[in-house]
């Protein structure tokens, strides 16, 4: 169902770029607003035939950047080197506000210099990517960061209507400059990709073969990001090197801390440092998305009988809950083993715990 009124002054929206990111918006502006138009770009001529299949976008081009023509908002989901391509014919067009969703600001803003350029950063994501992964809902509870340049002409009124559409798709609209932006962000987020992958290289050269099959549970879970797709990583990593580098010098300077203290079996400070980083931890708003997805684990037990997965699923179908992926392990004739669900959040990992448990299932 469709939220309140649309926002005065947006009638039209272009997004270039049906990833996941450009994706996930047109099926939550289409769904959830009452933008009458929504046209898309993409070189993926696939990208643009599944959405308008779905019905989530009305016009679509691999290439043709005037299908923009008298949009009231384009979002440019696509490389900061491809949006600076783009700005001399964009400038060109009768556009509204133009804005992009670029993890980092600082470059985008620079290389874009028009007087209707707002920066953005919808502060959700996952490892997966492509349109086929895209979805309505992963904006909800998100932080929307705007960039608002200081020398901007975009008027009050239509910032205020770009706000408003943000806070119809679910997220949450929070200004901040680019500097600040870039900042923040490589803290909370592109330092914890390099981290993942680092820690997932480190197996990798140490794997004997049985390293890898001993590295489930938790190193599985915060590695999970190592899987994003590696070249948009680099890609985003090289462009944010001027404040990330300072914070990887920070986070290697604690490691050596961690590593001076067990060096000289210091057990107070080992509790001192794992006592403040779950303080910090455990005061992080959990009702809050950030750019790096959530997600939950549920292990439920079975026994060997047919029919049992099946049941499972349907289970949760019919609760709305949403089963990302399924891992069976442990499994022997006769005595049965255990079904791993990846879920969203951790609220769909308790409802989904309650009716399983209802269902005379052993989980946890």
């Amino acid at each position: 169902m469709k939220l309140d009124a649309n926002p005065v002054g947006i009638h039209k929206v272009g997004i270039v770029g049906l990833g996941l990111i450009g994706g996930s918006l047109a099926k939550a502006i289409h769904g959830r607003t009452d933008v009458e138009t929504i046209v898309g770009i993409d070189p993926d001529l696939k990208a643009g035939e599944l959405a308008a299949q779905e019905g989530v976008i009305s016009d679509f081009s691999t290439d043709d950047l005037s299908i923009l023509e008298g949009c009231d908002l384009v979002v440019l989901c696509a490389p900061v080197d491809a949006i600076a391509k783009m700005a001399p014919e964009l400038e060109k067009l009768n556009i509204g506000v133009i804005t992009d969703v670029g993890s980092v600001k600082r470059p985008v803003m620079q290389a874009v210099t028009l007087p209707n350029f707002i920066g953005g950063h919808p502060m959700a994501g996952s490892e997966r990517h492509g349109y086929a992964c895209s979805s309505e809902s992963l904006f909800e509870n998100a932080l929307y960061v705007l960039c608002v340049p200081r020398d901007s002409k975009v008027p009050v009124g239509k910032l205020a209507d770009l706000e408003a559409l943000i806070r119809k798709i679910g997220a949450i609209p929070m200004h901040m400059t680019a500097e600040q932006h870039d900042e923040r962000v490589a803290a909370v987020s592109h330092l914890p990709h390099i981290v993942a992958s680092s820690l997932s290289l480190l197996l990798a050269n140490k794997d004997d073969g049985a390293l890898g099959r001993m590295a489930a549970g938790g190193f599985r879970d915060i590695t999970r990001i190592a899987s994003s797709d590696p070249n948009l990583w680099a890609g985003i990593t090289e462009n944010s090197k001027e404040a990330l580098v300072p914070v990887l010098d920070e986070y290697i300077e604690l490691l050596s801390q961690w590593k001076e203290t067990l060096a000289s079996d210091d057990k107070a400070g080992l509790v001192k440092l794992f006592t403040q980083g779950a303080c910090y931890r455990d005061h992080l708003d959990s009702n809050m998305r950030g750019a790096l997805e959530t997600s939950a684990t549920l292990t439920v037990y079975v026994d060997d009988k047919p029919g049992e997965l099946a049941r499972i699923t349907a289970l949760l179908g019919k609760g709305n809950i949403n089963i990302r992926n399924i891992n069976i392990r442990n499994f022997r004739t006769y005595e049965g083993g255990q079904v791993s669900l990846l879920l969203g959040t951790a609220k769909e990992a308790v409802e989904a715990y309650a009716l399983l448990k209802e269902a005379g299932y052993e989980c946890d």
